[in-house]
């Protein structure tokens, strides 16, 4: 799944990359070799996005709120309406759950398995090059009894640019805010707020990605003050840090054990303890241990 940002007077939209096979990336194809086809736009500003582990609905966070969308009837609904931009997401393994990020620096867990609002239209079919959908304004049954509502808000002290759920235990997710700062919660202990903290990183406007490891124990992470940075997601030591110079990498990409593009066994892990994939404005690289 791919979104853009939009611009202008033009919004956001969503798109499904086909990854079955090899991809080429042509220069003169704008929609990477047939591969890539738009689900919906729309008519506002789309931060971020997240799509569940089967593959049949997807949550978007805009300028003002986060929507849910069906890929399989199209139907479109808000989940939560907020003042705040949503620019992070995450689904949690059983997908009943979606974490939101907003700019203000606030966590909103939100169960999607309540009733929602229905926005004023729904796309024809699941993959459709058709008009902008339209989504109703913030104020738009803003106390509306069918609107999410969450008891459970987590604060941050900036905002929130990465989330990533913790399979082994859904309850576990990990959270980074723009300020450097990268916490673990416990969703059924969010009065208590953090229960580790991941220190370290010098960070002050932008993204801060975050990734973990295929057992999960290790958490990665490269900020603005160049450095890629490995801590134990248990006991929050840091355990190792690499300055790449100029090197601000706003991706980062922990293959699955044993597993190459297509499903190949890896050249590039046989030999080394780990290794990962991390993308910048530069390109793509692969950064190894021992």
């Amino acid at each position: 799944m791919v979104t853009t940002l939009g611009s202008g007077e033009s919004g956001g939209s969503v798109y499904i990359m086909d990854t079955s096979g090899a991809i080429d990336f042509p220069a003169v194809s704008p929609n990477a070799d047939g591969r890539l086809e738009r689900v919906a736009s729309f008519d506002r500003t789309v931060w971020t996005a997240d799509c569940n582990s089967d593959g049949t609905q997807v949550v978007l966070g805009t300028n003002n709120g986060a929507a849910l969308l069906n890929l399989e009837t199209g139907a479109l609904s808000w989940l939560h309406r907020c003042k705040s931009d949503i620019l992070s997401q995450q689904f949690v393994h059983s997908g009943n759950v979606v974490l939101c990020g907003l700019r203000n620096g606030s966590i909103v867990p939100i169960d999607v398995r309540q009733r929602h609002s229905s926005l004023s239209s729904s796309l024809t079919s699941p993959i459709t090059t058709g008009p902008t959908v339209p989504m109703l304004s913030a104020r738009h049954n803003a106390r509306g009894r069918n609107q999410a509502k969450s008891s459970r808000v987590i604060r941050m002290s900036s905002a929130v640019c990465s989330l990533v759920a913790l399979s082994s235990d859904e309850h576990y997710f990990l959270g980074s805010s723009m300020d450097g700062l990268i916490k673990l919660f416990d969703l059924r202990l969010i009065r208590k707020g953090a229960i580790q903290y991941y220190a370290g990183h010098v960070n002050s406007h932008t993204h801060l990605p975050l990734v973990v490891d295929p057992s999960e124990t290790l958490l990665m992470s490269g900020g603005e003050d160049c450095t890629v940075r490995i801590w134990s997601i248990k006991t929050g030591e840091q355990i190792y840090a690499h300055s790449v110079p100029d090197g601000l990498f706003t991706a980062l990409c922990w293959p699955e054990s044993g597993h190459g593009l297509n499903g190949f066994s890896s050249l590039f892990d046989v030999n080394h303890s780990w290794g990962a994939w991390m993308g910048s404005r530069d390109g793509l690289f692969y950064m190894h241990g021992t």
